[in-house]
């Protein structure tokens, strides 16, 4: 099974450079940890009123506190993607991390938010009329109504996903759309869904863990954090193998 073995191979991926993914990473990690908390500080800093410490309603929160949410969002979004980009060249450029600091490849980072924000923006277009069509269709037919729906669903998730190789294409600035990606991927549905569906199960399973150490919080937190780390790294990899597979025309 072409699914199986894409989710597999993108595992051994992380496993045989898992050094390198270390390099890579680690950095931009322990960034994006002092952004957010400096931006949770400042957050409950200006939610909570000088003096008396009673709260804010929300209501009255200023604009600049909004924007500069925004900002600091967008920079943790740069940040993320700092390690991603060099992530998706190191395994389909062989660009290989130097030190403890990532490349810093400025225009592929740009355009790999773009194509970001371009797929979100697709999503929405798809998956908003489905959601519409379908709650009306679960209320006039009920537990057909709501299959249907969730079939429609799951169709338009695997539309949508075939285009996600425009993202690996952007970080290693090759000149590839949507358009390509759709053509690169005719046909190739049932993996997709495969793909999916092993991340679903991944997913689950970590789900499961974690809640058998809900008694223990610390532990779970930090073996939440883990997980995190681990998946998120997985779908990216998985991405890689995804463009490297079907439009590279790599051995898997």
């Amino acid at each position: 099974m072409t699914g199986w073995k894409i989710f597999s191979h993108s595992i051994e991926m992380i496993s045989r450079n898992f050094q390198q993914a270390v390099q890579i990473f680690l950095v931009p990690l322990v960034l994006i940890a002092l952004v957010i908390f400096a931006m949770v500080g400042q957050m409950a800093s200006e939610l909570t009123m000088h003096g008396n410490g009673a709260s804010v309603p929300i209501g009255m929160v200023g604009p600049g506190m909004f924007l500069k949410f925004f900002l600091l969002s967008l920079v943790v979004a740069l940040i993320s993607m700092w390690g991603i980009v060099a992530w998706h060249r190191y395994v389909l450029l062989e660009e290989m991390p130097k030190g403890w600091i990532p490349r810093l490849n400025p225009s592929n980072i740009v355009m790999y938010l773009l194509r970001s924000l371009q797929l979100m923006l697709v999503s929405m277009v798809c998956m908003l009329p489905v959601a519409f069509i379908g709650s009306a269709i679960v209320q006039a037919a009920g537990v057909i109504g709501a299959v249907l729906m969730v079939v429609c669903l799951v169709a338009v998730s695997v539309f949508v996903g075939r285009m996600v190789l425009v993202l690996p294409a952007a970080a290693i600035g090759a000149s590839f759309g949507l358009s390509d990606a759709l053509r690169a991927t005719q046909g190739q549905w049932p993996t997709f869904l495969a793909v999916g569906f092993f991340i679903f199960l991944a997913n689950a399973v970590a789900a499961v863990i974690l809640l058998g150490l809900s008694s223990v919080p610390w532990l779970m937190n930090v073996v939440q954090l883990g997980f995190s780390a681990v998946l998120s790294l997985l779908n990216i990899s998985i991405l890689t193998t995804l463009y490297g597979y079907y439009e590279e025309k790599r051995s898997i």
